[in-house]
């Protein structure tokens, strides 16, 4: 392992385990156990996908460790709209998380309320309590609460984006 490596992979009972290193990374040398974090799904986020439902039902509190990487087009066809999952260089108060750059890799955990039948008309109504994220090139986040994970990009417009980022999600046990 290189000076500026973070990671070392091992394969064990069929599950990706990584033990955790290197700069910025809390464990190594002096600790009497490093922390052990196991891959529980790789997938894809289009950049014009909207939120991409993960299949990850996670608990408040749960620690999820977030790897991306892979550019998109915040307007498909124009050069210079390219960004990577830490995004764009600009905030704008309509995106999910406007303190954050366009075009980044966000995350959200939707907790389903309730399933409805709407009186008027008669559509089905899903009454959610939503929380939004940073996620970007690496991170590790404490679930803010109990629900579904969605991943997508911090931008409201996403019919006009292109390309995708490669995101790998893992627990620490």
């Amino acid at each position: 392992m290189t000076t500026g490596e973070h990671v070392l992979r091992f394969l064990m009972g069929g599950a990706a385990v990584l033990w955790l290193g290197g700069p910025g990374l809390p464990c190594g040398e002096g600790t009497s156990r490093s922390p052990q974090i196991v891959l529980l799904k790789k997938l894809a986020v289009p950049g014009n996908a909207g939120w991409v439902d993960t299949g990850i039902d996670v608990e408040e509190g749960q620690e999820l460790v977030f790897q991306a990487e892979g550019r998109i087009s915040l307007q498909k066809g124009n050069p210079d709209a390219g960004c990577d999952p830490e995004g764009y260089d600009i905030q704008g108060f309509q995106q999910p998380l406007p303190d954050r750059n366009l075009g980044c890799l966000a995350g959200k955990v939707v907790w389903l309320l309730e399933v409805r039948k709407d009186e008027r008309t008669g559509e089905e109504v899903r009454d959610e309590f939503i929380r939004y994220f940073y996620v970007g090139r690496e991170q590790t986040v404490s679930m803010p609460l109990q629900g579904r994970l969605f991943l997508g990009v911090n931008e409201n417009i996403v019919k006009d984006n292109d390309g995708e980022f490669v995101v790998s999600i893992y627990i620490k046990s």
